[in-house]
């Protein structure tokens, strides 16, 4: 009863969106809302769903796990770009991170165009490319992209690449999707608390490689500062400053 009428909720807030958005590009224009409170079955309301194939229950994308993975960098909309779907069907996309009023991602508005044929000619020269999957079930949004990470080598690695592996992994926001611990513990033929460990550790690595490329250009910064060197070098300013 909670979560039917959270769901409705967010119909209610964004559905007339999703209504105009579809009323005004047509039958060829994919659009989806996903509440990313429940990102294994993320999509409550889909208009045009024949142009990827999914429906109200879906998953959420890949690249709206990352989305939600880099929600602190306050990325609100990825850009246009294009997608493709697993039989080849060419999409030009675009997609908008909905925020509460606490500012956390409540929701995605996705728009996916169906491009082929006649609507070739609106791919646009400068659009981003992602590759994108558009999965009916998590176990495939997961899958594809163990798939993707270790090459579709997942069983075969070392100690060591299956480490890297679950690093890229972590960095895409797969491990926000419910079970993907235990379908990547099995994927990788490795214990479940070993993924926990090695995601502790992805993570870890990450928080140091952010901080490192915070504090260099803050410390080039002194050092190209004349005062600062001094102040460095003597452990105060020079007497003419320290008297202004």
């Amino acid at each position: 009863m909670r979560l039917g009428a959270h769901l409705r909720g967010v119909r209610q807030k964004y559905g007339s969106l999703v209504n105009c958005i579809a009323d005004l590009l047509g039958p060829h224009a994919e659009v989806v809302l996903h509440d990313t409170s429940h990102a294994d079955h993320s999509i409550v309301m889909i208009r045009n769903g024949q142009v990827t194939g999914r429906s109200v229950g879906a998953p959420l994308t890949d690249l709206g796990f990352y989305m939600l993975r880099e929600s602190a960098r306050r990325i609100e909309t990825l850009g246009v770009y294009q997608g493709k779907t697993d039989n080849g069907k060419l999409l030009r996309c675009n997609a908008v991170n909905l925020r509460n009023s606490q500012g956390k991602i409540e929701a995605i508005l996705c728009i996916n165009i169906d491009v082929n044929g006649d609507n070739l000619s609106s791919v646009g020269k400068n659009d981003l490319q992602f590759k994108e999957h558009y999965q009916t079930s998590i176990n495939q949004v997961i899958d594809s992209q163990i798939a993707e990470a270790s090459g579709g080598q997942a069983g075969d690695l070392a100690a060591e690449a299956k480490f890297e592996v679950i690093c890229e992994l972590e960095s895409r926001g797969i491990f926000l999707a419910r079970g993907s611990v235990k379908q990547v513990a099995a994927s990788l033929n490795i214990a479940t608390p070993t993924v926990y460990k090695y995601i502790k550790l992805a993570r870890r690595k990450k928080a140091v490689m952010e901080h490192h490329s915070k504090v260099r250009p803050a410390k080039q910064a002194r050092l190209n500062n004349p005062k600062q060197i001094s102040r460095n070098r003597s452990g105060s300013l020079p007497r003419q400053e320290a008297r202004r």
